[in-house]
């Protein structure tokens, strides 16, 4: 460190969740949209059994995503001009959100870890003790929802 001053390096992030038990559970719509609206988020990969896809966005209760194992000619990069449209899927996708596996991984990219005096909480925060499972069958509010505990780079509320 020079003159006080942190280094600012970049750093992607990956936040395994699960958003549900067996399927997705649709009280989560509301947070997935938050997160997507994050300026730190860029995507969700997940998908549903057996595929995997790239989570960039949302129209009303669908995600917009681009197909992971799409499959194009082969390209010869040595070639001066080549298209680089060749690399990517032609047109985004929607799928219904009740249609998405409950297991996915929420990006997060942090280009600093300053705010330009945003109102923003921390990413993650690690308190001393240890972790309890929650029981939501008795627990006596059902309808809220787990939240994260955010530090490692600021993050706008939504």
């Amino acid at each position: 460190m020079d003159s006080g001053k942190a280094d600012a390096k970049a750093v992607f992030i990956l936040v395994p969740v699960r958003l549900g038990g067996g399927r997705t559970n649709m009280g989560y719509l509301k947070f997935v949209k938050g997160i997507l609206g994050l300026e730190y988020c860029v995507s969700i990969v997940g998908g549903k059994p057996k595929q995997s896809y790239y989570f960039a966005g949302f129209q009303d209760d669908s995600l917009i995503y681009m197909d992971l194992h799409y499959y194009q000619s082969f390209v010869f990069a040595s070639i001066k001009d080549f298209s680089l449209e060749l690399f990517y899927c032609p047109t985004p996708r929607k799928m219904s959100f009740k249609k998405m596996d409950p297991s996915c991984a929420i990006n997060f990219f942090c280009r600093t870890g300053r705010t330009s005096g945003r109102k923003s909480v921390p990413l993650f925060a690690f308190v001393k003790g240890h972790s309890k499972d929650n029981d939501f069958v008795s627990s006596p509010i059902q309808e809220e929802l787990p939240s994260l505990n955010w530090t490692c780079g600021y993050f706008s509320h939504f």
